[in-house]
């Protein structure tokens, strides 16, 4: 990107960002204390280990030692690069992620570019939204729309719109240079035929923007109207849309909910305006693709259920079969995933509007669990009535458990497959309660190692409250930097955050640790965070200024030793001299 992203805007943002709030929209956090805990959403475990310090702004897993501020949530839940995260949170918040001077040339015209692309692609969604009501044929689409039984609020919250029944409707409004004409094909709006002649992709149909979970236009879906094929059109592959990776309706759905319980995933783009218009405002399309890994990962960023509706037809089976195969790598005890197959020749758009809403939903609530879809798909080709057939299911799931996380949902189809094939096979449990031990034992030995040195306390509690550096106010930086002379095991990293903290008195220990993160002395600082210092508030200033006490005379103790060594063999300066004869006073 163009440059390097601002400090003082990265601490601006950690400041602006609740990280109980941001990390309770993905993962359920129960009050516990002063802080929060749950099951921790980065490895498998039963007991929740994983805490969030809201005075701290940070999260720490005692299992895995996961642990950071809002910035590094996005990045390990959300699978995002640094970059992305910012860009994520800022989005939370309407901001514009600003860069400073210089970076690398290339970096900064593609930033420039797809802030320009962005553009254009939100223009078009304007043009096919005023020729909705504009364009001369706009009656029978407003009579196919009201017939679809969509309302005017839907329409405007979808930004559905119309493309013209031209063949440079788009291209005349938006293309009138070669330039814009260029970005335009290049973004899949136009098509460049043999003769190197341009018009519009999307001729006469109802048009459905595409969004990314920034809510930037990316793509169009359109839809035509009677009988004609295809019956939808997608914007092609471009260098901003990438279909496999997105989902239609995602943005909305969240805008629409703050906390995701779980994600619907649909067919098409109707079947989501459909629902989210009847109340269920938590169903994706997966933009005519069968849905793949990176859509999987996406919803379980936002949500952690994922139903899929399909068809009950052979077709929608198999559709459902390939969603569970893309899942498997990501089915941990965290996540849930079931399938709900419609009658036969219903959709969700059609179905919603004879059942409503409560009908529908309890269909989603009855939706069948993935062990028993995934049973009742592997019985079409084994039968395990019989010896062949039960070892037939047995090599038909093994490959299937060995792409899955370790945990209960993968113990839970072992346990079935017993039942069914009466096959003993190796239990992962003994491996699972190893590994538990050995993250106790872990735990256990930091506990135990974590001695609390007065310099650990200090750093804690600077860590936890870094309005206490203003305590020192009588003291100058100079005599600061002068304590990590003292021969003292941590004492130069507790010198450098406390000088970070005199320097930031609004800073909180969330931007304390963004501001070590490319630091080797990140982990440490990590580590102290998440250490009890088992010291009640109302004595921490006290304690605080109690152990700066105690290293400002361990300082004059050594400094006074290496003074009078050196004037035993008459090395001292002038200004040694004095300085002496000061500390012999103290």
């Amino acid at each position: 990107m163009a440059g390097r992203i601002p400090r003082p805007f990265l601490d601006d943002l950690i400041a602006r960002t609740d990280i109980v709030e941001l990390i309770d929209s993905r993962v359920r956090l129960k009050k516990a204390g002063r802080n929060y805990q749950a099951c921790c959403p980065f490895h498998n475990e039963k007991s929740p280990s994983f805490t969030v310090a809201p005075d701290k702004q940070f999260y720490h897993c005692f299992g895995c030692g996961a642990h950071g501020n809002v910035i590094s949530f996005l990045m390990e839940h959300d699978r995002l690069e640094f970059v992305d995260a910012v860009e994520e949170l800022a989005g939370m918040h309407g901001m514009e992620v600003p860069r400073e001077q210089g970076g690398n040339p290339q970096d900064a015209h593609k930033s420039q570019q797809i802030k320009a692309d962005w553009d254009v692609m939100q223009n078009a969604a304007v043009f096919f939204q005023q020729q909705l009501v504009q364009h001369p044929n706009s009656a029978n689409v407003q009579a196919y729309i009201q017939g679809r039984g969509l309302d005017q609020s839907t329409v405007e919250r979808f930004q559905i719109g119309y493309a013209p029944d031209g063949w440079d409707g788009l291209l005349k409004t938006l293309g009138r240079d070669q330039q814009s004409a260029y970005q335009l094909r290049d973004l899949g709006m136009l098509i460049e035929n043999d003769n190197k002649r341009l018009y519009d992709r999307f001729r006469d149909r109802l048009m459905f923007p595409i969004h990314d979970r920034r809510g930037k236009c990316i793509g169009f879906g359109g839809r035509v109207f009677g009988d004609g094929t295809p019956k939808y059109l997608n914007s092609p592959e471009t260098r901003i849309f990438h279909k496999g990776k997105e989902l239609y309706g995602l943005y909305q759905a969240r805008q629409n909910n703050r906390r995701l319980e779980r994600l619907l995933v649909v067919e098409g783009y109707m079947d989501v305006v459909a629902l989210a218009q009847a109340g269920i405002g938590y169903a994706v399309a997966s933009l005519g693709t069968a849905t793949t890994p990176e859509q999987i990962q996406l919803m379980l960023r936002y949500a952690p259920e994922i139903v899929c509706c399909y068809d009950g037809d052979r077709a929608g089976r198999s559709a459902a079969w390939r969603a569970l195969e893309n899942a498997l790598p990501y089915l941990t005890d965290n996540v849930k995933m079931r399938f709900v197959f419609l009658p036969d020749k219903e959709d969700p758009d059609s179905l919603v509007k004879q059942i409503g809403q409560q009908a529908f939903e309890k269909l989603i609530d009855e939706a069948t669990p993935i062990e028993t879809f995934l049973f009742e798909e592997l019985a079409q080709q084994a039968n395990i009535d019989s010896l062949q057939g039960k070892a037939k299911l047995n090599e038909l799931l093994t490959p299937i458990l060995t792409q899955m996380p370790d945990g209960e949902v993968k113990r839970l189809l072992i346990d079935k497959l017993e039942q069914k094939t009466r096959v003993e096979k190796a239990r992962t449990s003994n491996t699972d309660k190893l590994k538990h031990a050995k993250q106790k034992r872990a735990l256990y030995n930091e506990k135990t190692n974590s001695k609390a040195t007065p310099i650990r306390k200090a750093l804690a509690l600077l860590l936890e409250n870094p309005k206490l550096a203003s305590t020192l106010q009588h003291m100058t930086d100079a005599q600061i930097l002068a304590f990590s002379q003292v021969d003292m095991a941590g004492v130069n990293l507790f010198i450098e955050v406390l000088m970070y903290c005199r320097n930031h008195p609004d800073c909180n220990a969330a931007q304390v640790l963004e501001h070590w993160r490319q630091s080797p002395n990140q982990a440490t600082l990590a580590k102290v965070m998440a250490w009890e210092h088992h010291v009640a508030p109302e004595n921490q200033q006290q304690v605080f200024l109690d152990i700066m006490e105690n290293i400002l005379v361990l300082f004059v103790k050594q400094r006074k030793e290496v003074l009078m060594n050196k004037a035993r063999m008459n090395l001292l300066r002038q200004n040694e001299k004095q300085e002496l004869e000061q500390l012999l006073k103290m």
